[in-house]
């Protein structure tokens, strides 16, 4: 039964990665507004039907990265975590836990977000969704809206250095560009 049950989640698994990798592809060429949830389905070789077995919108099938993204750093909050090291420590172990073609994919998503208005505004509702699902998780107080809104700041900022130095042909390392960061905002804000 755990075979079974094993081969058919690796198969769902393959047919996203699948969907997700199309749907990449196809919204670099032409955007989310030039793409069809029909494109998507037929480049990945499945029917419309079963891409929405996966996914609720075509921008969503883009923003799979992100999602596992989010899950990593959940697995690693400490229970009781309350503090801005403690969210800062599992964000930066779930990016050091990353292939490089994983942190590829999540810089060409935040990219293609730059220029595409629809995923960008998909994206940003995921986003804030993860943020309240983070500060509910904490208390669901003032406090834990401003360490979860803070740590975000400091993602973004990191990701988007990250991603400018890279470009520029620098060995960057993603965990340490975000450490660096999270230094700097703790020093800023006297953050502990």
């Amino acid at each position: 039964m755990t075979d079974i049950t094993s081969l058919r989640e690796r198969r769902r698994l393959a047919t996203a990665a699948e969907i997700e990798a199309a749907a990449l592809e196809l919204f670099a060429c032409g955007g989310s507004e030039h793409t069809t949830v029909d494109d998507i389905a037929a480049a990945a070789g499945v029917s419309p039907r079963t891409f929405f077995r996966y996914f609720p919108t075509k921008e969503d099938a883009v923003l799979g990265v992100k999602r596992d993204f989010y899950a990593a750093v959940s697995e690693r909050i400490p229970p009781g975590a309350i503090g801005f090291d403690d969210l800062a420590g599992a964000t930066a172990e779930a990016l050091e836990s990353f292939s490089a073609t994983f942190l590829h994919r999540m810089v060409r998503v935040r990219c293609l977000g730059e220029h595409d208005a629809n995923l960008r505004h998909r994206a940003l509702l995921l986003d804030a969704e993860q943020c309240r699902q983070r500060q509910r998780h904490l208390g669901g107080d003032m406090h834990a809206r401003l360490l979860v809104e803070t740590l975000a700041v400091a993602l973004n900022t990191a990701l988007d250095d990250w991603a400018i130095r890279r470009h520029h042909g620098e060995d960057a390392d993603l965990a340490g560009v975000f450490r660096a960061t999270c230094a700097q905002q703790r020093a800023l804000f006297q953050l502990g």
